[in-house]
């Protein structure tokens, strides 16, 4: 990391300060292979964002906070967010890697962030203090002149949660995953919320399919949708057409066992 600017603010107003100077730096997981193409770092780790609350029926976490303290919170974690951790990295990177990062360098085939979705995780911006909606993040940090940081990741405490994937091997990243949720009932929001993942550079919202179910019980529309997803999820992990077989699959077997 020769001749790299390393800047080391103390509080949030001095990083957004130096937002324009360098690349936010947290666990280092995902800007450390770059390091040759990066001048300048901002270490966050001073700013306190490693918080985990639990309140009012909701769950707050920081960004900063690493997915090895996911895992090792406790029941007041959902346990397939917990799976979900495990499956995205191995011990050692779980230390350093934190939500944050992970949401901001995840792609399709990231359990963790497939799992955020379901819950309908929405994250803390600064500056500006804009909460925004895990979907809409996920779009947004691909603008080339998005300079912002996460400060908070919340989503509502889960009636239920369960999440399912094929792989190659029980460590490897999925080839298709699936995350259902079973969410309270508030103002008209709770019921099921389905994502999926295994494809792409973010995993995807099945919005349809999450209505079908939630105001008819047809899950078997809901299978057709999430086929219908993956039917161009082709690449060289493997076949569009065996992701599709493969995503009516897992869909049905969690929305089975979280509504029926």
């Amino acid at each position: 990391m020769s001749g790299m600017e390393y800047y080391r603010p103390k509080t949030l107003s001095e990083a957004l300060e130096l937002l324009g100077r360098g690349v936010p730096l947290a666990g280092g997981t995902t800007i450390t292979p770059q390091r040759r193409k990066i001048s300048a770092v901002i270490d966050l780790r001073e700013l306190g964002l490693d918080r985990l609350e639990i309140q009012d029926g909701s769950i707050s976490l920081g960004a900063g906070l690493n997915l090895q303290a996911l895992v090792e919170a406790g029941e007041t974690i959902p346990h397939a967010l917990k799976v979900s951790c495990h499956q995205e990295a191995g011990w050692n990177l779980r230390n350093v890697a934190t939500i944050g990062g992970k949401i901001m360098s995840g792609d399709g085939r990231s359990p963790f962030l497939t799992v955020l979705l379901a819950l309908e995780a929405a994250a803390l911006l600064e500056p500006g203090g804009e909460t925004v909606q895990l979907g809409k993040l996920l779009e947004m940090r691909e603008e080339p002149d998005f300079q912002r940081l996460i400060t908070t990741i919340m989503f509502p405490s889960p009636i239920d949660l369960a999440y399912e994937q094929v792989s190659r091997s029980p460590a490897d990243q999925p080839l298709v995953c699936a995350a259902g949720a079973l969410l309270p009932e508030d103002n008209n929001r709770g019921g099921l919320r389905l994502a999926l993942g295994g494809f792409g550079s973010k995993p995807i919202r099945l919005m349809e399919a999450e209505s079908f179910v939630n105001q008819t019980g047809d899950i078997d529309a809901a299978v057709d949708i999430s086929r219908a997803a993956y039917s161009n999820a082709d690449d060289v992990w493997a076949s569009a057409e065996y992701r599709s077989h493969v995503a009516g699959v897992l869909v049905r077997r969690l929305a089975t066992r979280l509504v029926d």
